[in-house]
């Protein structure tokens, strides 16, 4: 049986599954005081899996859930996952361990939905193995997992939180990060030269023969090389790109369709702004409007940063580290 709930019907029957026996969660953020989503018998049992890096995990939620020292509680780079798993079934859906997720002594900031699985159903059997094969390959949070969140970790803000300029992208990111949080946003002022092109394509149609027409038609707009293994493996299959060489902002929805890490090289597809409105949801401002508006900052975030792959949490902290003007 799948059962489906939204706002807060969805976090009371998430704090459910959580009362119950052999508690799972493979959630990606964790928000300060998301311990107490957790009995306190529970809490020492449960096995968590969480993201650290993406900047939505509290340094304060993992203390609190006992690390550096629980061998249960671990971490995966990129987790996005929100499942909650016990004896009493299953809750799949959009809400993180947050605030603005399930709500933490008040309702919910944002407008979550999800569908509960009952124990005895075929989806919560597939789950169990999905979990466990995750715990396989998740790493103990550390000092240095600690250490990162704490680098990296913004709250999120409910939405309205912070004026946005008419026309920003960038203000809608800052005051919104969790919208963002399924693209990627990449600032960088480099162009690709013709030689390093021609030889991503060359080692592409070798490691894809069955491509190769599809390889050599694929424009040179869209083709980023020299980033390093770590970004290449966070990067998000849609994304943004804030290409500024000069004083003019070049503003791209992508999509990636190759990534070779010899070269370090992403090729993507033709720009096409209404995938990222699709994956974000709600209106955006066009292209040419955001470069109008947000040049200024995009060069005073590459002045700062260099070229440079960010997550919607660490550019909405990147844009709030800057001095004022």
């Amino acid at each position: 049986m799948c059962q489906f709930s939204a706002g807060a019907e969805l976090a009371n029957a998430i704090n459910d599954v959580l009362g119950g026996a052999n508690v799972r969660c493979a959630v990606a953020f964790w928000g300060t005081g998301a311990e107490a989503l957790f009995q306190d018998a529970v809490r020492n049992q449960a096995r968590i899996i969480c993201d650290v890096t993406l900047g939505g995990t509290s340094p304060k939620a993992l203390r609190a859930l006992g690390a550096p020292g629980n061998d249960r509680l671990r971490h995966i780079p990129g987790l996005h996952a929100k499942v909650y798993i016990s004896d009493r079934g299953a809750i799949v859906g959009s809400a993180n361990a947050s605030q603005n997720g399930v709500g933490l002594g008040g309702p919910p900031g944002l407008i979550e939905a999800g569908v509960r699985l009952a124990p005895d159903s075929e989806a919560y059997r597939r789950a169990i193995p999905w979990f466990e094969t995750q715990w396989k390959e998740a790493q103990r949070v550390d000092d240095a997992a600690v250490d990162l969140a704490t680098q990296r970790f913004r709250p999120g803000r409910v939405p309205g939180g912070r004026a946005v300029r008419r026309g920003s992208l960038l203000d809608l990111i800052a005051a919104d990060p969790d919208r963002f949080s399924d693209v990627s946003i990449v600032l960088t002022k480099t162009d690709t030269t013709e030689e390093q092109r021609a030889q991503v394509r060359e080692a592409l149609a070798t490691a894809h023969p069955g491509q190769a027409d599809t390889i050599a038609d694929l424009p040179d707009t869209g083709m980023l090389i020299g980033w390093d293994g770590r970004d290449l493996n966070r990067w998000r299959r849609t994304f943004i790109e804030l290409w500024m060489p000069r004083k003019n902002l070049h503003v791209y929805g992508r999509r990636v369709l190759h990534f070779h890490a010899p070269n370090g090289a992403v090729m993507s597809s033709r720009a096409y702004w209404p995938w990222i409105q699709q994956v974000v949801g709600g209106e955006l401002p066009t292209t040419a409007r955001i470069a109008e508006t947000d040049a200024k900052m995009v060069r005073r975030l590459l002045d700062k940063h260099g070229d440079k792959l960010f997550s919607a949490y660490e550019l909405a902290a990147a844009i709030e580290g800057l001095p004022a003007v």
